[in-house]
């Protein structure tokens, strides 16, 4: 049952499918695969020049799956402003299941389709419920999607259907997409595999060219116009139009240059300029006209004074199918047509398109139209512009609201600035740093004196660009003269751009005079924006924050504990995030960007818990530098909830990362392994770089894989660091590299790594490796730097109060400390750190005290310590410390026990992923949310987790995959 959508009515054209017995295999290959849920499945994009066959190709697949449910779709380039446009109609013969959908899916999908209002269709929400539909389809019958023209969809269609592509696993979905191969730098399909189509081999080009001559073909002759063409099937077929029978056959010679030009665009618009005047004017109506607007175009051309029958004379030149009067026959005509035309020309059209267009059922394309008919300014036409660009960011369309908005502030007399602003907001939630960067050029071409409050929100969209593209240079003192600049007038707005800046002088370097963290932390405190009686969580973040900076770690510790009380309460849950940067509730005072464009009406819905830097990775800052391990992982799990919940990925994905943190130094290698494999899987998906080591280095260190851990710190070094300017992220390598070299030994290059993160002294980084400084100091026989660690981490400890904290003070001093006094800190570090969910750092104090114990002679204790101390280890998988362990063990007399090989070695990352959800009670269908895959999925990895593993149930599977012992 194949179902022809109406905007697939080119596909109606045949040029002969000759050869390509390869990629016939390939793509059968494909379709087999996902069918029987063990091939690779997913998608497969085909690309190739104009003319090469990738639609006849889909065809011929669409004829040759009988098994297959096939639905097809295009893009239209005069859709390609009307967001979700060509998944609306891929999606339309399964919109009768969207009552079974989750809601949150149920309700994106809905408003980007237009069905509810109210509701912003995020991308990702709605890839998620575009996948449920698809392979809930399956699940009755296999299922073919043929998506051709993809350079041609609509941004937000084209990001969901990549997204789709990605995730597909084990579904009996089949995706196909077709597009040119000419698209310059990333595109939203990479990742996705892709066969190319090239020419025709030589015999096929001869074939071809002989099936469709009428009378004799030299051979000589084919050789030659399949070696001009390059084989390109409709070249091939059109320039054999060209020639005479004489010419074909050999008997009369062919010209010095084939009349084929490179671009085939040049070539099929000599044809259409032969046609009479107002055969040519209907073309270039319908060129301008969406696909939908059948009924605008005839009214149009009434207007216009074009008769109906002026498209006989298309019809029959081939440019317009006979089947359907208004489809061209190839894409390309459409193409040559539009730009072809003088600009006076597509104004005309554009004005009786807009003219009989109705503004209560079509106001977005009417809009559209008078714009496209309007030279100079006109008041009235933006504000249409800037009307359909509020119904387009609630249909969840960033770049039709991008394109509306731009134009919008083109044609405006007054308000410019703040419609470039939104415009350049609106590219930047698009993924479009290069437009959101030229909408900003022009909004601050027109900025004026007197307008502080739009100048500072030009340079905090301007600094989202560079954070986008990884530049922090310069970002905190911008970011400091926008918030002065509004501090009376916009407090909310000088918070947000405070906390941006300060989390940009914290993470990086400025350069030779840049401002200092020191120095924006004094503004801060000096900010009249900022009031002490503040006490929403990222008021009680950004005071705590630059208060350690500025004053002294114990003043800023109540701050600090606060805010992570607040971000990880119950009470902070649901309305208060809202759509803010923050969430509504997260910074106190009025909700921000009041203004009617410029704020968060327009420029693209921000993420939860980003706001330049995410929320997760503040609160982690936080945590470790009060030593608050509950409160930064319950922050960061209700930050990750929340932005789960909503769709957010880009937080979500960061979330996952600083969870993966927490269960590294919980001692949960497993976990952590399967959080950093969830983000990588969700950086794929939305197709972000991909996650190299860099971002595992501290399970890496851990582990006690030297050569990548070295390798890691590396690439941080050189791309992070060198390259980008985030310094922080060099410490904390270094702290890594100092877990390291302490858990094999090597205490000089452990205390010259960890030297360094104290004395730069960040936030977090600089109080977490206060404990590695003193123990590679007294190792190393520095005690200077170990002494001078300790007086720090004493003060630090005293003001902070946490089980964390007291439990590495004892350890510390017990290092330093005389045989009459260390064994008391031992114990005490011992149990305090017991009682916290920093596992690595309690197997340590053990491993510490055994060795202390044994270098005694008291063999019997020492064996206690150690043998718990190598179960730990072994047990999280820290092989480098285990090994320490087994050593001193072997010491005093005892071999430790090998470790039996855990259980889910068989197993694949998503089946690990799926295992560990489902042994925890997550069931199926929030397991699908969770990892961003179908129902259908999660069914068919769980089934084969139980075959592997020999169990019948998920009682048995928690049995067999215990989080610590089975998932090292």
């Amino acid at each position: 049952m194949t179902e022809h959508l109406p905007v697939c009515a080119r596909a109606l054209r045949r040029v002969p499918l000759v050869g390509r017995h390869e990629e016939l295999r390939v793509l059968a290959g494909h379709v087999t695969g996902a069918q029987a849920q063990d091939g690779p499945g997913g998608a497969v994009l085909l690309t190739g020049e104009p003319g090469i066959g990738k639609s006849r190709l889909l065809d011929r697949v669409a004829g040759t799956c009988p098994e297959h449910r096939v639905v097809q779709t295009a893009g239209v380039r005069s859709e390609a402003r009307l967001g979700f446009a060509a998944l609306h109609g891929l999606l339309r013969p399964f919109l009768g299941g969207l009552d079974t959908l989750p809601p949150p899916q149920r309700e994106a999908l809905g408003a980007a389709f237009g069905l509810v209002s109210g509701t912003v269709a995020d991308r990702y929400l709605v890839g998620l419920a575009a996948l449920t539909l698809l392979a809930g389809a399956a699940a009755v019958r296999p299922l073919l999607a043929l998506v051709d023209d993809v350079q041609w969809l609509d941004p937000e269609s084209a990001d969901v259907l990549a997204f789709v592509g990605r995730c597909l696993r084990g579904d009996a979905v089949a995706l196909v997409l077709a597009g040119r191969d000419d698209r310059d730098g990333p595109g939203p399909f990479d990742g996705i595999p892709v066969l190319s189509l090239t020419g025709l081999p030589p015999a096929d080009a001869r074939d071809l060219l002989a099936a469709n001559s009428a009378g004799r073909l030299d051979p000589a002759v084919a050789d030659r116009i399949a070696a001009e063409t390059g084989g390109n099937p409709l070249a091939l077929l059109r320039l054999t139009r060209t020639l005479t029978a004489e010419q074909l056959s050999g008997t009369a010679p062919l010209p010095a240059a084939l009349p084929v030009p490179g671009p085939l665009r040049a070539h099929f618009l000599r044809r259409v300029r032969a046609l009479p005047a107002e055969t040519r004017t209907l073309l270039l109506l319908m060129a301008a006209a969406a696909p939908q607007e059948s009924a605008e175009r005839w009214r149009a051309a009434g207007c216009l004074g074009i008769p109906a029958h002026a498209a006989d004379a298309a019809t029959a030149a081939g440019i317009l199918t006979r089947e359907h009067a208004t489809g061209f026959r190839h894409p390309v005509f459409r193409s040559a047509v539009y730009w072809g035309a003088e600009a006076a020309d597509r104004r005309l059209v554009h004005a009786a398109l807009a003219a009989v267009t109705d503004p209560v059922r079509a106001p977005d394309r009417r809009a559209w139209h008078r714009a496209e008919a309007t030279v100079g300014l006109d008041a009235e036409v933006a504000g249409e512009l800037e009307a359909a660009a509020r119904h387009a960011r609630a249909g969840g369309g960033p770049a039709a609201q991008a394109a509306f908005l731009f134009r919008a502030a083109e044609l405006s007399p007054t308000d410019r600035v703040p419609r470039f602003l939104a415009a350049a907001r609106a590219h930047l939630a698009l993924g479009n740093p290069a437009s959101a960067q030229a909408a900003l050029d022009r909004a601050e071409t027109d900025l004026g004196p007197g307008d502080a409050l739009l100048r500072a929100r030009v340079r905090r969209t301007r600094t989202r660009v560079d954070l986008y593209c990884a530049r922090l240079t310069g970002i905190p003192a911008r970011l400091l003269d926008a918030a002065r600049s509004v501090a009376e007038s916009d407090a909310p707005l000088a918070r947000r751009l405070l906390v941006e800046g300060l989390a940009a002088a914290v993470v990086g370097h400025g350069g030779p005079g840049a401002t200092t963290p020191y120095e924006f932390a004094a503004a801060v405190l000096a900010s009249p924006a900022l009031r002490p009686t503040d006490s929403a969580p990222a008021d009680l973040l950004l005071r705590g924050l630059a208060a350690r900076l500025h004053d002294d770690h114990p003043s800023a510790v109540p701050l600090l504990k606060r805010a992570l009380q607040a971000f990880g309460s119950e009470e902070f849950g649901s309305e208060p995030f809202g759509s803010e940067p923050f969430g509504n509730g997260a910074f106190g005072g009025e909700k921000f960007g009041g203004e009617e464009f410029g704020g968060e009406e327009f420029g693209g819905e921000e993420e939860p818990g980003w706001d330049g830097v995410p929320l997760a990775v503040l609160a982690l800052f936080a945590a470790e530098d009060v030593w608050d391990d509950a409160g930064g992982r319950a922050a960061c799990t209700r930050l990750a909830g929340h932005a789960r919940d909503t769709g957010a990925l880009g937080a979500l994905q960061t979330a996952l990362m600083v969870q993966a943190l927490w269960d590294v130094r919980a001692g949960r290698f497993g976990a952590a392994r399967s959080g950093f494999e969830e983000a990588a899987e969700l950086a794929a998906a939305m197709d972000l770089p991909p996650h190299g080591p860099a971002q595992q280095i501290e399970l890496l260190a851990w582990s006690g894989r030297e050569a990548e851990t070295r390798a890691a710190a590396a690439e941080i070094a050189e791309v992070w660091v060198r390259q980008h300017g985030n310094d922080d992220f060099g410490d904390r390598a270094r702290a890594c590299l100092a877990v390291l070299e302490t858990s094999l030994g090597r205490y000089p290059q452990a205390l010259a790594c960890a030297r360094v993160v104290m004395e730069q002294d960040r936030p977090g980084t600089g109080t977490r490796v206060l404990h590695e400084v003193v123990e590679a100091g007294v190792r190393s026989g520095d005690h200077r730097a170990a002494k001078q660690a300790l007086a720090r981490l004493e003060e630090r400890a005293a003001a902070s109060g946490t089980p964390w904290a007291k439990g590495l003070l004892a350890r510390c001093r017990a290092l330093m400390a005389d045989d009459e006094h260390a064994e008391a800190y031992y114990a005490e570090s011992v149990e305090l750190l017991g009682r916290t969910g920093i596992v690595t750092e309690a197997a340590r104090s053990r491993l510490l005290y055994g060795e202390w114990l044994r270098r005694r002679k008291r063999r019997g204790q020492a064996r206690d310590q150690l043998r718990t101390a190598h179960r730990m280890f072994a047990g999280m998988g820290a092989v480098a410390f285990a090994e320490r362990a087994r050593a001193g063990l072997a010491a005093t007399g005892e071999q430790a026990r090998t470790r039996a090989e855990p259980a889910d070695r068989a197993l694949t990352r998503r089946e690990r992923e799926v295992a560990r959800l489902a042994a925890g009670g997550v069931m199926n269908a929030d397991i699908a949310v969770r990892l961003f895959i179908s129902v259908s999925t999660v069914e068919y990895h769980l089934g084969k987790v139980f075959r592997k593993l020999g169990v019948t149930s998920r009682r048995h599977l928690t049995s067999v995959l215990d989080a610590e012992a089975r998932l090292p």
